[in-house]
Order: structure tokens, then C-alpha cells, then sequence
């Protein structure tokens, strides 16, 4: 009885701790609600914690004695309560997300203040100085300054010279070396040696430049003279030396005016001299055009626009109509001012009115006289035109061979006309092909062949001829002057030498041409003590016309000889003939 009675009290007991336990629980849980619903957040009796708690105090539940085994500490219960204290969890003087500084709020809000993000003193894309907007705008505004001069800075040094530099102009002879220690700016300067007293160019490559007034300035330092110029067609005059003698990168300025636009052909030049130390270095060239009132004007081919007016004007002898011209000229079709139809300004433009084949100069009209009135020709072989009224070569006359077009092939320097093949004046022995005759061909036996012709070849310092002999024959049939040709039968694709004997030439200068026909390809060559004359290039030939083909050479040489070199012939045209050779001292 007594251990059922014991067993039922232990029961009971742990009933009771149960519910507390649960009671306690459900009362925190409720106040950590009730402060984060607003409630009181600073209680003046903190829940769980303090003297005497729920369901305790003066009476003992269910016991007027001490709880059984339970003493002078109650169990989970004393000063020190679990999960309670002086510090309430969740709560006390310090509120759970709340206090003197609330997140996201307080003295400094963010994204807001004094210092607006995006705004403020400084508005990125706005302020004092805009992007793409200001004291210099780009595309809108005052344009922005270009440098003309490519490379200007010696950045782009690919191998042993800097891109875009060393033009044609260029003589310095030491090479240009890059300077990486110390540049103006960048990574790179140029150094420009040249110890001589005598001026060496050092330029930029050749470019297009339109025309106008050009301001540039570079930097400068080290040991030696420096000058600045241009070249278009010509050199421009070059500006004073700047004398260097400092380590100190110093500014040199240099202006030039284009009055006409220059094409593919413009360098800018930097003249040296006296160089010594580090020689003279450059960096950061930098040339810039200034806008001119007629850059935002467009003219005709025919016309340019003037600044003072900003209209186009035409061009010096072109016109917009025949008040741009003078009163004795028209404007044609192309803006051009020509002669009127009833004006002249030379005896030619009166051809068409025999009855006054004169023009007078003044009037720039024709009328009645003689054209030839009062002009002497002093060279024999020049005569009055009574067209002209110039002095011209008389029919027959010639000053060189070249002027022998005709039938007689070649200048007579005596007499000044033109004369047969076989003339003394002609050096081309045997040059019309009349004389032939059968004689031994080294390797091919006898052959019938051209005298003075078929030199032989003696190795590569004595060349001469490699073409077989069978492959030439006399030619009758159709001849440019005598009674015979050389005939090329060659209708393969490699050309081989055929050439005169050799012969020793006098001081002066020749004048060379031969006659061909038929149809094939042929060029020609000479060689002698002075070497290889230069490498022409084949001549195609299909026509049953003669025609000419005409070449100089300087003489005060020994072991003289002219090549041929045919190929490809056709048989439709008699394959190649050659007549007609002749050299004659100018």
C-alpha cells in the first residue's frame, strides 16, 4: 500500500513539473510574439525572470510541506532559471532589429543624403566637363584637333625603322634607332645620327596632304642641328637649324602652307647635322591643318573655293562661261577656255582660210600673208612649214635615226637625212641581211647563214648565239629595204640568242632601230666590255606590216654585240622577219 501510494505521489509530481515546464514555454513564446507585433519591448516586470513565478508563492501547490524530492534548491528553478535571467532572450534593453539605429534607417538613409549616388557636385555624363560635351565636344562644336602625321609618337616600331617613316626622300645613313629610356611620351622616341657638317633627311612615307596652312611642333633633345622642310613634287624651302644641346625635351615648332593639295606624294622632312652625345632625339611630331572658312564647301573639278569669298571660283584657264575667258576665247563643254571658232592664236589655227593663213597675235585673227615671212631655219635639215610657219624637219631630214620612219632606216650625221642600211653611217655591218654564205657552224656543220651575223658563244663571260641554224633562213618575199630579210622559224616556246659578231664601238652616242614583221614574239639585248645593256621586254608580233622598233646605247666600248631572242612563231604569217638593222652615231 505504502509503495502503491509512493508510486502515484512520483506520478503526480512529474505531472505538475510537466505542465510548468509547458506554461513557461507557452509564456515565452508568447511574449517574443507580442514584441514583434509591437508590444511593450521594455517590460517593467521581465516575463520568466524576477522573484516569484507563476503557480509559485506563499503556498506550495498541492503540498503544506516541502515538495518531495525536492529541497532548499527547487529543481530547474533557483537564481538561475534556464533560459532566463537578468537577460531575457529576444528581449531586454535591447530590442531584437530595433535600438538607437534602425536598419536601413537612421542619420545616413541610404541611397539618400548629403551625397546623392549619380548626383551631386560632380553628375557622371554632366558637370563642368560632359562627356562628349564641353569646351572641345566631338561631332558637335568646335572640332576636335587631328594630327596629320602618322605615327607621330614612334609607337609602332615593327622591326628596325618605325612604321610609316623613312620615305623616299630619306639620306641619313645611320640607321634611326628607337629610345625607350626617357621618352617626351609613350614608350618610344627616335634618335636621328649624323656627326657630318652636311645635312641627312629623315622623312616620313609619302601621303596625300589637301590643301592649307599646317601647324606642327615636336620635341626635341640631346646634341646637334635640326631643321624642318616638305616634299611634294620638289623640296620646299627648309627653316632655320634649331641648335640643341640639352637633355631637357624641348618644344620646336615648324609651319608650312600647301596652296595646292598634294597627292601620294607629300613627306614631311627633318634635316640633322652636327650630332654628337645622344645624337638628336625626337618624340610626339604633331602637325595640324587649320580650318579654313571653305572646308565646308564643295567645288567642281573645274573650280576652287576662295576664302575671302567662300565661293568657287574657276580654275586658271577653266570657266563656268565665256566671261571666265579671254574675249578671243569660248567656254567649252569641259569648263576649259579654248579658241573661238573665228579666232587663232598660232599660223596652224588659220589653215582652214587659205586666203588668210596668218594669225595676228594681238587681234587673234587671221589674215592675209605669208607664214613664212621673216623665219630662217638655221639647221640644214629643217625647213619653213608653210602651214606654221615653224621650222621643221624637211621631208627626208633627221637630227637622230629615230626621226627615220620611212623607208630609209637610218640617220646620216654628215648630212642630216636619212639613208639606206647599208649606209657607212650605219655600224651594223651587214644590218639589211643582203649578204649570205655557207660556212661552218660549230656542233651543226655548214650551214648557210648571214655574214657578220651567228657570233659564236665562247662561255658565260663571251655570249653568242644558241639557236640552231636551221632555224634561220633568207627571206625574199616581202623585204623593208634591198632584196632580202632574215627569216626566225621558231615555233617553240623558249627563245634562244641569235646574235651579231662582235666588233668594237667608238665613243659617242647610238641610235638604234630595226624593222619586224609577222607573227611570233622577239625582244633584244646587247652586251659588251661595258656588261648587259638592261632586259627589254617581248615585243608580240602579228601583222604582215613592217614595224619598228627603236633603242639607244653609249658607245667607247670593245666586244660589241646586239641579240635577238625569238619565239613562238606562227607559220600563218611566214612565222618572224627582221630587216632593216642600223645603229648610227647621234
Amino acid at each position: 500500500m505504502a509503495l502503491r501510494y509512493s508510486v502515484v505521489r512520483k506520478i503526480q509530481f512529474w505531472n505538475r513539473r510537466l505542465a510548468l515546464t509547458l506554461f513557461r514555454v507557452c509564456l515565452t513564446s508568447l511574449l517574443v510574439l507580442a514584441v514583434a507585433c509591437g508590444g511593450d519591448s521594455n517590460p517593467a516586470e521581465t516575463p520568466d525572470a524576477g522573484q516569484t513565478r507563476p503557480d509559485a508563492g506563499v503556498e506550495t501547490p498541492d503540498s503544506g510541506e516541502p515538495v518531495p524530492d525536492a529541497g532548499t534548491e527547487t529543481p530547474d528553478s533557483g537564481t538561475e532559471t534556464p533560459d532566463s535571467g537578468t537577460e531575457t532572450p529576444d528581449s531586454g534593453t535591447e530590442t531584437p532589429d530595433s535600438g538607437t539605429e534602425t536598419p536601413d534607417a537612421g542619420t545616413e538613409t541610404p541611397d539618400s543624403g548629403t551625397e546623392t549616388p549619380d548626383s551631386g557636385t560632380g553628375t557622371p555624363d554632366a558637370g563642368s566637363e560632359p562627356t562628349d560635351a564641353g569646351t572641345e565636344p566631338t561631332d558637335a562644336g568646335v572640332p576636335t584637333e587631328v594630327n596629320v602625321i602618322d605615327n607621330g609618337g614612334f609607337e609602332e616600331w615593327p622591326g628596325a625603322l618605325p612604321a610609316r617613316w623613312s620615305g623616299s626622300t630619306t639620306n641619313i645613313e645611320e640607321v634611326v634607332q628607337k629610345v625607350t629610356s626617357q621618352p617626351y611620351e609613350g614608350l618610344n622616341a627616335a634618335r636621328l645620327i649624323n656627326t657630318s657638317s652636311t645635312h641627312k633627311r629623315f622623312t616620313t612615307v609619302a601621303k596625300s596632304m589637301a590643301a592649307g596652312r599646317y601647324s606642327c611642333t615636336y620635341r626635341a633633345r640631346g646634341t646637334g642641328d635640326v631643321r624642318n622642310a616638305w616634299f611634294g613634287t620638289d623640296y620646299s624651302s627648309y627653316s632655320s637649324y634649331t641648335s640643341l644641346n640639352t637633355q631637357t625635351w624641348t618644344q620646336v615648332s615648324y609651319n608650312f602652307n600647301l596652296a595646292n593639295a598634294v597627292f601620294d606624294t607629300f613627306e614631311l622632312i627633318f634635316s640633322v647635322r652636327n650630332t654628337s652625345g645622344e645624337h638628336v632625339l625626337i618624340d610626339n611630331v604633331r602637325c595640324v591643318r587649320t580650318p579654313e572658312p571653305c572646308d565646308a564647301v564643295s567645288c567642281e573639278a573645274w573650280a576652287r573655293c576662295d576664302n575671302a569669298t567662300v565661293t568657287c571660283q574657276p580654275l586658271s584657264g577653266r570657266c563656268d562661261d565665256a566671261m571666265d575667258c579671254s574675249e578671243w576665247q569660248a567656254c567649252d563643254a569641259t569648263h576649259t577656255c579654248v579658241t573661238a571658232a573665228d579666232r587663232c592664236v598660232r599660223h596652224a589655227d588659220c589653215a582652214g582660210t587659205p586666203e588668210t593663213p596668218v594669225c595676228d597675235t594681238a587681234s587673234h585673227l587671221c589674215v592675209e600673208g605669208d607664214p613664212c615671212a621673216g623665219v630662217t631655219c638655221s639647221n640644214p635639215a629643217t625647213s619653213c612649214n608653210p602651214t606654221t610657219g615653224v621650222c621643221e624637219l624637211a621631208e627626208g631630214a633627221c637630227f637622230t635615226t629615230y626621226d627615220c620612219r620611212g623607208a630609209l632606216p637610218a640617220c646620216d650625221p654628215a648630212t642630216r637625212r636619212c639613208v639606206a642600211a647599208d649606209h657607212s653611217a650605219n655600224i651594223i655591218r651587214n644590218g639589211g641581211f643582203e649578204n649570205w654564205s655557207t660556212r661552218p657552224i660549230p656542233y651543226y656543220g655548214n650551214n648557210y647563214v648571214p655574214d657578220y651575223w651567228y657570233g659564236l658563244d665562247n662561255g658565260i663571260t663571251d655570249p653568242g648565239t644558241e639557236i640552231k641554224p636551221s632555224r634561220l633562213a633568207r627571206y625574199t618575199s616581202a623585204v623593208h629595204g634591198g632584196s632580202s630579210a632574215l627569216q626566225f622559224v621558231v615555233p617553240i616556246q623558249i627563245a634562244e640568242r641569235f646574235t651579231t659578231e662582235k666588233f668594237n664601238v667608238p665613243t659617242g652616242n647610238y641610235s638604234c632601230s630595226y624593222r619586224v614583221r609577222g607573227h611570233g614574239s622577239i625582244r633584244h639585248r646587247s652586251y659588251s666590255s661595258g656588261g648587259w645593256s638592261p632586259q627589254t621586254d617581248f615585243l608580240t608580233v602579228d601583222s604582215d606590216e613592217w614595224q619598228p622598233v627603236f633603242f639607244r646605247f653609249t658607245g667607247n666600248v670593245r666586244d660589241w654585240r646586239l641579240f635577238f631572242y625569238p619565239s613562238r612563231s606562227v607559220a600563218d604569217r611566214d612565222h618572224l622577219q627582221v630587216d632593216d638593222v642600223v645603229c648610227t652615231k647621234d
